[in-house]
């Protein structure tokens, strides 16, 4: 017979375990389970506020997903919903892309693929200035491309504060 000791430590050790798989990290956003693959991080206001200098049209997004696909599919995938090959091995998973595309400023992704952080590596170095920004218009091409048609898969908390 089970003691009337374990069950409680097996329920608080269960749903200890159930709060770290919410999606909740350093940057305080708080996800379900099922957008646990949506984790992502936001720039300082500052680097958010930066404005894209590359007009988005058809041929920036064009060379931004050339960039995408040579750099970040195997990680992010191919269709950038965070199921890349390489991606699917890492805890937290790469963020789903097409669910961030038009939620999050041009400056906020410009800063994320230059600084990295965790998994997500730094880009600066290995991409020209000019490359990052197309690459920005791409991902915030993402909600208007037939692929990306998923639901938006995440939200802000009003007034939320942010790491740098």
């Amino acid at each position: 017979m089970i003691s009337n000791k374990v069950i409680p430590l097996v329920l608080m050790v269960s749903s200890s375990s159930m709060v770290f798989a919410s999606g909740s990290h350093n940057g305080g956003h708080g996800h379900s389970a099922k957008d646990a693959n949506n984790m992502h991080w936001l720039a300082p206001k500052s680097a958010a506020a930066e404005h894209n200098p590359i007009k988005m049209t058809r041929q920036s997004v064009d060379t931004g997903n050339n960039i995408y696909q040579q750099n970040c599919a195997s990680c992010h995938g191919t269709r950038a919903d965070g199921n890349g090959m390489a991606g699917m091995m890492m805890n937290p998973r790469p963020a789903n892309l097409q669910a961030m595309a038009g939620t999050h400023p041009d400056g906020d992704f410009a800063y994320k693929i230059n600084t990295g952080r965790g998994a997500m590596p730094s880009w600066k170095n290995a991409l020209a200035e000019t490359e990052v920004w197309h690459l920005v218009n791409f991902i915030q091409s993402l909600d208007k491309i037939p692929f990306a048609s998923q639901q938006k898969g995440h939200s802000h908390d009003a007034g939320h504060e942010h790491d740098s």
